[in-house]
């Protein structure tokens, strides 16, 4: 498919910044932006660095490469083989050459597409530093985990495990200013978007005044333990459950997305991979826990916005249904109105009370741990070709 050319003589954007994991489909995306502005764009990746590099300082087998890079064999936390990136401290030096190199490059007035693996926030924070003068396009690109493991063998030439390796890592923490999947979208439409985006994004260090939805970060919780310590609990109990949060984080078991604006978080909810309930539990169907939006802020869309974040990362992660609980009670009802109208439905297995299947003849107080069960599926939608 030829995309129509169109010049950008008054772009503000001097720096595409596309970061993904392996097999996310950067390269043809850059390639398909050279050719689609008037304005020549330079295409710099890490990995044509690389190939400056002596082949016998790396090793892309899975041995070991003591001074250059190499693979590391590993698991996840679910136990699937994955290989993780080893970077000797030669190839330290060859990946500070590469920013330095770039640097240059747009110091001369090149425009550029920087084509990047870099794992999460604290890396990608290095290179919004490094070009904080220049005016830059944030562009995370990425494509479900099973459709990174096909185009992982399809290749050949990528060593098998990296791509999950890379996929819970590389946009870890991090925002940007435009998020695209290679796979559900057609790339005319994801350069459309990316178009629309460069002639009026100026860098995305500047402040927004729009919510932010993006993963939990360590310097989220204080603001979230001195915001949101409810009546029923106490800073304490509030500090270590959220404690317990980021650790899970950390351990793959839940991501929790934050709501932002201004510095202020406005609301919370996480995506279990280990659901609480018993019957999702029974299916591995992951669960959405722990909604909450800033009474200051309800009924302005941030529930809604964030709970299709979370539903597009079950996605991703290959999930085709997603589950989520709600109280029976008055206090319920606009979540309730609210889960429905976003196309959840009765699991079928009735209520819990404490985790545990309701019981016929049974009493239970009708109070926060009596739930009801719903569930979605999961459209995935076909590969526009």
């Amino acid at each position: 498919m030829r995309l129509l050319k169109d010049p950008m003589p008054n772009s503000r954007v001097q720096i595409i910044y596309l970061n993904g994991p392996s097999s996310s489909g950067k390269t043809t995306l850059a390639k398909a932006l050279q050719d689609v502005f008037e304005e020549p764009f330079l295409h710099v990746g890490i990995d044509k660095i690389i190939g400056w590099m002596p082949e016998k300082v790396n090793d892309w087998t899975g041995k070991e490469a003591s001074i250059g890079f190499s693979w590391k064999k590993s698991e996840d936390v679910s136990g699937n083989p994955i290989q993780e990136l080893q970077i000797g401290p030669y190839a330290r030096k060859i990946a500070k050459t590469f920013q330095e190199v770039v640097v240059t490059l747009a110091k001369m007035g090149h425009h550029l597409i920087i084509d990047d693996v870099s794992f999460g926030k604290k890396q990608v924070d290095e290179w919004r530093e490094l070009l904080k003068d220049f005016a830059v396009l944030w562009v995370g690109v990425n494509a479900p985990l099973p459709v990174l493991e096909q185009r992982e063998k399809e290749r050949g030439n990528r060593i098998v495990g990296s791509a999950r390796g890379q996929f819970h890592k590389v946009h870890a923490g991090t925002a940007y200013d435009l998020e695209i999947d290679t796979h559900h979208t057609a790339l005319d439409e994801n350069i459309s978007k990316i178009k629309s985006l460069t002639a009026s994004s100026a860098n995305s260090d500047q402040n927004k005044q729009h919510p932010l939805i993006r993963p939990l970060q360590k310097t989220d919780i204080p603001k979230i333990v001195g915001r949101y310590s409810f009546p029923w609990s106490t800073p304490e109990k509030t500090q270590t459950l959220w404690d317990a949060y980021y650790q899970e984080q950390e351990d793959r078991v839940r991501t929790v997305a934050v709501i932002e604006k201004d510095g202020e978080i406005l609301g919370y909810g996480s995506l279990l991979r280990k659901p609480e309930s018993p019957f999702f539990a029974q299916r591995s169907i992951p669960e959405i826990n722990a909604i909450w939006i800033d009474e200051d802020y309800r009924r302005q869309g941030l529930g809604t916005a964030l709970i299709k974040w979370l539903e597009d990362l079950a996605s991703q992660e290959g999930c085709n249904e997603i589950g989520i609980g709600v109280g029976l009670y008055r206090d319920y009802g606009p979540a309730q109105q609210l889960y429905f109208q976003l196309g959840y439905t009765p699991e079928g297995n009735g209520i819990t009370y404490k985790g545990e299947a309701a019981i016929v003849g049974q009493s239970y107080p009708i109070d926060d741990d009596l739930i009801l069960w719903l569930v979605k599926p999961l459209t995935i939608a076909k590969r526009i070709q």
